[in-house]
């Protein structure tokens, strides 16, 4: 069997889920279970919708939760034409908005919002988008089963990011799942959200859609996952900076992960390790273009793999330097400027040592100067704001000197401010002046990626 999971963009209205349902309709002789996203951008409203009934701001929630019924209501009608089935999915529909309104209007009156009621509130996204493509999919001939992901995904109770309790999620698997699949049905569940042993609703933070179709991939023993998004797959360079950018067919996990972390957007890094620990295949897939080939993830870089894969990019990061006053540094001066930045939340994409400083890379927030303050005056803090990351990855970094070489030669030509190597086996990263980052992924994919294919 095999997990597919289409996130935001390719559930966003009636017509892409209407898509959805012929690309799952096409392979049901390999066994689908379904895990899908909230609607494009209701997450969001869901947020502000959380923030103003929190400070009692009616005249922002009343406009929210009017959108977010509406954009419910016409995905339904939409993607189900059959009176009868569109009935019965609008009185489901109406139980969950009204269980919505209660929860929020309880916020209102309480003045706060506890981590466990905002992962409550939170996964009413997916509980509704579960519904609505569930009943599509049995409209077209898709012999759906809607399932609460809740009774499956098990988790600890670290609200907002949940971690997933693996051999239990195992067990209800083969208790709720896999009798569904071997009878034929489609198993239809919403990914991000999970609950504990006791029933509280949770959450399984940033990419926890991906997370749910990897972790029940693992739990099933699928073929493989497949992630249908809105593009293409992985590719060689950002193509908003890079028009000659290219598909990669295949990359290693260690390399897609370095990839995600870096600047590619269709996956977060955490998502595909419950896939790399039983090297279970994953695919990036383009629910808009169903036919085109995608990018098939494996554990090992193939044999005949190139030495590099991509050039990935992001910007929104700063540089901050923390020197020592005294010329030196003292044992536990680095642990306490990584403390002093844990405590607001900020955790570094690099961190440089030298002699008499440390400089972390860091996203960009306002909490910077305040983690300086904590640090005290016995050390000089400068801030470099509107920085990015470049980083070259490749499988062949780890064992080709010469590929290594290249690389690090060519980031010189581009005159980076700092250039991390070693951190990962199959990346080396650089610090540039935002300005700067277009021309230097520019020039170094031409460089590695342009020549190669000529």
């Amino acid at each position: 069997m095999i997990v597919m999971k289409f996130g935001g963009t390719s559930v966003a209205e009636a017509e892409r889920i209407v898509r959805v349902a012929d690309i799952v309709r096409d392979r049901l002789d390999r066994k689908p279970v379904v895990v899908v996203s909230a609607l494009g951008g209701v997450t969001d409203l869901l947020v502000r919708a959380i923030e103003a009934s929190r400070v009692g701001d009616r005249e922002r929630l009343e406009p929210t939760l009017a959108d977010l019924e509406r954009r419910h209501r016409w995905a339904a009608s939409g993607a189900v034409e059959r009176n009868d089935v569109r009935h019965d999915l609008n009185l489901a529909l109406d139980a969950v908005f009204e269980d919505l309104r209660q929860l929020l209007r309880s916020i209102r009156i309480l003045g706060e919002v506890t981590p466990r009621a905002a992962d409550t509130l939170l996964a009413f996204g997916e509980r509704l988008s579960s519904r609505i493509v569930a009943a599509a999919f049995a409209e077209r001939g898709v012999p759906a089963a809607k399932l609460d992901a809740r009774e499956v995904m098990l988790t600890d109770d670290s609200h907002g990011a949940a971690e997933p309790d693996l051999p239990g999620i195992r067990a209800r698997c083969d208790e709720l799942l896999r009798p569904l699949v071997e009878a034929g049905r489609v198993p239809v569940l919403g990914g991000f959200i999970g609950s504990t042993q006791s029933g509280e609703t949770t959450t399984l933070g940033r990419g926890g859609g991906d997370t749910s179709a990897a972790v029940f991939g693992c739990a099933m023993g699928a073929e493989e996952i497949q992630i249908w998004t809105d593009v293409d797959g992985l590719m060689t360079a950002d193509p908003k900076l890079v028009g000659e950018a290219r598909l990669l067919r295949r990359v290693s996990f260690a390399e897609a992960a370095e990839l995600a972390f870096y600047g590619a957007k269709v996956l977060h890094p955490a998502t595909i390790a419950p896939a790399v620990q039983q090297q279970i295949p994953v695919w990036v897939l383009n629910s808009m273009q169903p036919d085109q080939t995608g990018t098939e993830i494996l554990g090992e870089p193939a044999c005949d793999a190139p030495k590099l894969a991509a050039v990935a990019s992001r910007r929104g990061v700063c540089t901050v330097r923390v020197a020592s006053k005294r010329m030196r540094i003292d044992p536990g001066f680095l642990p306490r400027v990584l403390d002093a930045f844990d405590r607001r939340g900020l955790v570094p994409d690099f961190v440089v040592s030298s002699e008499v400083a440390v400089t972390l890379v860091l996203p960009e927030r306002d909490q910077i100067e305040q983690a300086a303050r904590d640090l005290g005056g016995d050390v000089e803090v400068h801030v470099g704001r509107e920085r990015a990351i470049l980083c070259i990855v490749g499988a062949g970094l780890a064992a080709d000197t010469e590929v290594r070489g290249r690389v690090l030669s060519a980031l010189a030509k581009v005159e980076p401010e700092l250039v991390g190597l070693g951190g990962s086996a199959s990346s080396v990263g650089a610090v540039f002046p935002a300005a700067g980052l277009e021309s230097a992924v520019r020039r170094l994919h031409r460089e590695f990626f342009e020549e190669a294919a000529e």
